[in-house]
């Protein structure tokens, strides 16, 4: 039944900053016991997810509270085992957890229950993380919207008549409304950043393959990446060394990372692409990253322009290559199909089945010579390129294309236009947020993406820092929202 209704919401968290970083302090100094924490984050998704749809399954209060309860018990035995002990958190239901209902947003799994543990959560269980939930997604994660026919779509809790971003929709809006403090994703094209940007939150993906995919359900193989959302660049350090084997990453040193040993900001040389990446984009978007270059021209760091060489195909590899492993990875269930797939899942797999292993290889060269012309330019002194990282602002739920500056645009391929690229080539990235564009009468936000060299992740972490720093951290800002809503 369509019709209006009164969305009355004010999203602020209990506790503010609501960062890992605060509530951190705040358990080791005494002042909060993770069961108290664990309690406020169940409270809230009691008030707010039959709203904002972000979780697909809340684990049982009985088994939240046994192990936030054994989390109490160290802290009051001055036995805290990590920065994470008693931080709630959740993950994205592609990442498997025992004992927890899997569904990978899709009706193939709507009775699964994992039999086994990703090797990411085993880490989090070791540094005492609590686990609330999964999350929602765009089916088999086949998607950049956070719209999921099976469960419903996650709102964007700056806008409700928005769109999350996705697939880690459901992640990123768990994080944005405090309804837990951090969260896991997966980023194939854009996955965790988009939706990041989209929500005014901070998400990143690493190099490609540093951090370990063992019991996630995968997309693309040659293209997925575990990411993270959260509200500070300090708490996405930390779990960037939290989650990192450095036994399978000779190439980064122990003591690299910007927290335990920085860098001058009179040693960072930062590029700007010309054409592609702001050749598209909404006007406002555009200028707000114009106005922050002049802001950072006016710092020790130094701004040059560069020319990229292969733009046209920046997409159409990735796509390639996106669609071709896919269809491979669901070849039985397609084989099989019973109608359990929907139309926008089942119609990107067929043309996947269409792509010859040819034009899959082809693509695969085509990549390798963009990545070896992003290496040259990060050997020439280029310590990081920034770029925003989506060119348009969260669309209508319900918007399939949209204009910018005349031009009529997929929502789809808007949203991935400048994040896919680092997939293909596996450069780490990040998104922080830039600011905010005020549209019919809401805020919303705008993200900016930090990319840097492979395996040079610890530097993209210092900028990102640098920036959060000149542009302020969004650890405080929330979402309010108090407006009529059409479903």
């Amino acid at each position: 039944m369509v019709g209006r209704i009164e969305i009355m919401i004010d999203l602020k968290p209990p506790i503010s900053p609501f960062t890992i970083e605060f509530l951190s302090q705040s358990i080791r100094t005494g002042e909060l016991l993770p069961s108290e924490l664990a309690g406020l984050c169940l409270d809230r998704i009691k008030k707010f997810n039959h709203v904002l749809n972000s979780f697909i399954t809340v684990r049982s209060e009985e088994e939240i509270f046994a192990f936030a309860e054994k989390c109490d018990k160290r802290i009051k035995q001055n036995d805290l085992l990590d920065p994470l002990h008693g931080i709630p958190y959740s993950i994205k239901d592609m990442i498997h957890a025992k004992h927890l209902k899997f569904t990978a947003g899709s009706k193939f799994y709507s009775n699964y229950v994992s039999n086994s543990t990703a090797s990411i959560i085993k880490i989090l269980n070791r540094k005492g993380a609590i686990l609330i939930g999964t999350n929602n997604l765009n089916e088999f994660a086949s998607g950049i919207t956070g719209k999921n026919y099976v469960f419903g779509d996650s709102k964007n809790p700056w806008d409700l008549s928005r769109i999350s971003g996705g697939s880690s929709g459901g992640s990123t809006v768990a994080v944005a409304s405090g309804m837990v403090v951090f969260s896991l994703g997966t980023d194939t094209g854009g996955s965790v950043r988009v939706p990041a940007s989209l929500c005014g939150l901070v998400g990143m993906k690493p190099t490609f393959g540093l951090i370990s995919t063992a019991g996630v359900f995968p997309l693309s193989p040659s293209l997925d990446h575990i990411g993270w959302l959260t509200r500070s660049v300090w708490d996405a350090n930390l779990i960037f060394k939290s989650l990192c084997d450095y036994k399978n990453y000779k190439k980064v040193r122990k003591n690299a990372l910007f927290i335990s040993k920085p860098l001058g900001t009179s040693k960072l040389v930062i590029g700007i692409p010309n054409g592609y990446f702001l050749k598209v984009i909404d006007p406002r978007i555009k200028k707000m990253f114009i106005d922050f270059l002049q802001i950072v021209s006016q710092t020790p760091i130094l701004v040059k322009n560069f020319e990229l060489k292969y733009t046209n195909n920046f997409f159409s590899s990735w796509k390639k290559v996106r669609l071709y492993e896919a269809s491979k990875i669901h070849a039985d269930r397609l084989e099989s199909n019973t109608g359990q797939f929907g139309s926008d899942v089942m119609k990107m797999l067929i043309e996947g089945t269409n792509i010859s292993i040819d034009d899959y290889i082809q693509a695969k060269k085509q990549i390798k010579k963009i990545k070896n012309e992003f290496m040259n330019l990060f050997s020439s002194g280029i310590k990081a390129i920034l770029v925003p990282t989506t060119v348009i602002l969260a669309p209508k739920l319900r918007k399939v294309d949209i204009k910018i500056d005349g031009l009529q645009l997929n929502v789809r391929k808007a949203l991935l236009r400048n994040t896919v690229l680092f997939n293909s080539i596996g450069l780490p990235a990040i998104t922080i947020p830039l600011g905010f564009v005020t549209e019919e009468a809401n805020i919303l936000p705008v993200g900016l993406q930090i990319i840097g060299p492979q395996y040079e992740d610890h530097l993209v972490l210092f900028m990102a820092k640098k920036i959060e720093e000149l542009v302020g951290s969004n650890s405080v800002l929330n979402p309010v929202i108090s407006k009529e809503v059409q479903f």
